[in-house]
């Protein structure tokens, strides 16, 4: 049964007494075809196994980086093979590698996907030596997003480790090679022996069919246990003593680490499948809650609706909007659906003019109120070094300004209307003088201008200032002059100045 499994565990092996000479020659004809070399630029080798060649490549209209891997048709684990160009199609997330085109010919498969920035998290463990619970925690968080996204899609791994998944400078995860991946329903139970042998789950190794899902959460307790120890929890020489070590389920607990992180690794490695959480359950571990962080469900973004700013990119070099609206509805993977994804990619790397933004939902809001100081906020005071700005309508109607009860106002003369003392100007609100009417009738203007400075000067009277003579009205005189007529006539008095008294007659 040992013997058996291991002969089943070949493919993740990768093999090094492959002929150099003979592996080159292959690897040479398989990325010269017409049909890749005209649309991409292939450079150095990503990775290899028995059915697999990747290699970095550069899309020669948008000059994007992109991994393309070559599945070989007339291998006998070409059926499996063909199985990750399905599951591809149906994945849509950031933590996941995108699959942008794929062509087919006599011979081969090739995906074009993704090209992964950063280095493999296998890498980064060893030379730290081990991860802080705060980077490991970003990454786990990420990686679980992504598997209970697949599962939520009906896909299982299955050949989750370190190898697999790649980390960038800034902490994002990106999820490689589905090429062990299933399909798989509610309640379905898949035979298929597979996996790296640190990774894989009791249940497997009793040759059991087993809960595709449930293999993934296992291989996820052995990732986390591996970033905060820089070990993994079984280590074995032989098949047979990492065997038992995994039906046993014990490990030696690294003294730093937390108490809720104990407890998140117990829970991924428990022995028993059936008791083992989902990770729907695992997103509300006190662990992962730590810090605020947050989980990322969604998926890349609809394309339904194109971007209209890279469908015009793309006219000008030869696309037609309805071959591109055709290709992203219908998901044909083409190279139309790849040129757009690239340059979707670049825009949102450069932050370029491509980037889109979502469009919220403000839902039910009540009405503002001037109460508010949030809604209607204070107006911004005038800096002493900044000028009022006014607006001036005619040069020879303005005047001096007077300083009244910290409000200036205009003095003006006969022919320009003053200002009401109800309407006091802001400081920051522009000076706006008014040409006169020159239609008004000269009383009118008399007596508007004659009442509006008998204001002005009963103002003045009441604050103590005095008002240069210069500066009086002209109906001043003959109000003066009447209102003086009036008093005599009330206190029947005659004027000093005449020796006789006269007769004093009301005016008509």
């Amino acid at each position: 049964h040992l013997i058996s499994m291991a002969v089943a565990l070949l493919p993740t092996v990768y093999s090094d007494s492959e002929d150099e000479s003979s592996e080159a020659s292959s690897v040479h004809s398989l990325f010269t075809e017409e049909s890749i070399t005209g649309q991409y630029r292939v450079l150095q080798p990503l990775g290899r196994g028995f059915t697999i060649k990747v290699r970095q490549s550069f899309h020669r209209l948008t000059s994007a980086p992109v991994a393309i891997k070559a599945l070989v048709k007339r291998e006998t684990l070409w059926e499996p093979r063909m199985l990750e160009v399905e599951i591809m199609k149906m994945l849509s997330h950031p933590n996941i590698v995108s699959l942008l085109q794929v062509i087919e010919t006599k011979e081969n498969v090739y995906l074009i996907m993704e090209l992964a920035q950063g280095e493999e998290l296998l890498n980064r463990v060893r030379k730290a030596g081990y991860l802080k619970e705060v980077e490991a925690r970003g990454i786990f968080i990420q990686l679980l997003s992504a598997i209970h996204y697949c599962h939520g899609k009906g896909v299982v791994h299955r050949d989750l480790k370190p190898d697999n998944i790649i980390v960038d400078d800034h902490g994002h995860v990106k999820i490689i090679d589905f090429g062990l991946g299933a399909r798989f329903m509610p309640g379905q139970k898949l035979i298929r022996l597979c996996g790296a042998l640190q990774f894989i789950p009791p249940e497997i190794f009793l040759g059991y069919p087993y809960d595709g899902p449930k293999v993934d959460i296992w291989a996820l307790g052995v990732i986390l246990y591996y970033m905060v120890s820089g070990v993994v929890p079984f280590p074995g020489n032989t098949l047979s003593e990492q065997k038992q070590k995994v039906l046993q389920g014990r490990y030696e607990t690294p003294y730093h680490l937390s108490k809720n992180l104990r407890n998140i690794i117990s829970c991924l490695l428990t022995v028993n499948a059936n008791q083992r959480p989902t990770a729907k359950d695992l997103l509300s571990h006190p662990w992962l809650q730590e810090q605020g962080k947050t989980f990322a469900f969604h998926s890349n973004g609809d394309i339904s609706f194109p971007d209209p700013d890279i469908m015009l990119a793309m006219q000008d070099i030869g696309f037609h909007s309805q071959d591109i609206r055709e290709s992203l509805k219908h998901k044909k993977f083409d190279e139309t659906m790849a040129t757009y994804h690239l340059l979707r990619m670049q825009a949102c790397q450069d932050d370029g003019n491509y980037v889109q933004t979502e469009l919220m939902n403000p839902g039910v809001t009540p009405f503002p109120s001037a109460e508010d100081p949030d809604t209607f906020p204070p107006p911004p005071r005038r800096r002493a070094t900044e000028p009022s700005l006014k607006t001036l309508v005619s040069s020879n109607d303005i005047h001096p300004l007077r300083q009244r009860g910290g409000t200036n106002v205009p003095v003006s003369s006969k022919n320009t209307p003053t200002m009401d003392r109800r309407y006091k100007r802001s400081m920051t609100a522009p000076c706006i003088y008014l040409r006169r009417n020159t239609s008004m009738s000269r009383e009118d203007t008399s007596f508007s201008t004659s009442s509006q400075a008998g204001k002005a000067l009963s103002d003045s009277q009441q604050s103590g200032t005095s008002t240069s003579s210069s500066l009086e009205p002209r109906g001043w005189a003959k109000w003066k002059k009447r209102i003086g007529a009036c008093m005599r006539t009330l206190c029947c008095c005659v004027s000093p100045h005449n020796k006789h008294p006269r007769k004093v007659c009301p005016q008509k």
